[in-house]
């Protein structure tokens, strides 16, 4: 179960990276919108779900 975790927070992290990097290349860097933060940062969500399941979880581990 931890190998689990730690492939989704690997995944997880470098999903708004590339999206971070697909608006600049989008964009051939010219500008940034505040859409261009906003749907970066509600991309990382899913990397804090990750966190808060696998911290829901760890009793499970244990027993």
């Amino acid at each position: 179960m931890k190998k689990l975790f730690t492939y989704l927070k690997i995944i997880m992290i470098i999903f708004p990276i590339a999206i971070f990097c697909m608006y600049i290349i989008m964009d051939e860097g010219d500008q940034f919108t505040d859409e261009h933060y906003i749907i970066t940062a509600l991309s990382a969500i899913p990397f804090g779900i990750v966190f808060l399941v696998q911290w829901l979880m760890s009793d499970a581990d244990k027993q």
